[in-house]
């Protein structure tokens, strides 16, 4: 039930007047380094030279700063659980591989596909829901799960090139599998 309302929080405001909002493009976007970004949580620049605070939508890093915040706490222990993850040294390494594999791969331009709906999480950061593409074109998120690195989770919705949300869940839940039975990253 909790679940179900946090979706459709997340959900309501990206509607208006009964219709979802179109995705924007914003192309040559570039990393901005910060100390608190993770995985799937990050700073960017717009060309314009505008900073924003992205999260990936469906998927889910492991946490790797916890200190004085009880809700990242519950998550890694949730995030542990999920990955078969039975410490904290290990599953906070996971963490760290994905901000370094993110930051590797957002090395080059990329471009972000955002309809500015509120990421929620840490009030000292606003954050807004997209997709990112890498400067080779591929998904970040279909990316980070298939090294093992992330979990098909967390918010989706329509993909940029009509893909539904649902579908798209199910293509990240096949790439996680593969990459479990691989042995890749948490797994």
């Amino acid at each position: 039930m909790i679940r179900l309302v946090a979706f459709w929080l997340s959900i309501v405001p990206t509607l208006v007047c009964g219709q979802v909002r179109k995705l924007e493009t914003i192309e040559k976007c570039s990393l901005v380094e910060t100390e608190w970004s993770d995985g799937d949580s990050f700073q960017v620049r717009f060309p314009d030279g505008k900073n924003q605070t992205i999260r990936l939508y469906g998927v889910d890093c492991i946490e790797i700063h916890i200190q004085g915040d009880d809700s990242n706490a519950r998550r890694l222990r949730d995030q542990r659980r999920y990955f078969g993850i039975a410490d904290i040294i290990t599953a906070k390494s996971v963490g760290l591989t994905a901000k370094t594999e993110t930051k590797s791969l957002l090395s080059k331009p990329f471009t972000v596909q955002t309809a500015f709906a509120d990421g929620r999480g840490d009030g000292r950061f606003a954050r807004v829901y997209a997709f990112v593409k890498t400067a080779d074109g591929t998904d970040l998120s279909e990316t980070l799960v298939s090294k093992g690195l992330a979990r098909a989770f967390g918010v989706v919705r329509q993909l940029p090139d009509g893909t539904s949300g649902d579908e798209w869940v199910e293509q990240l839940k096949d790439l996680e599998l593969t990459a479990a039975r691989a042995g890749r990253g948490a797994w």
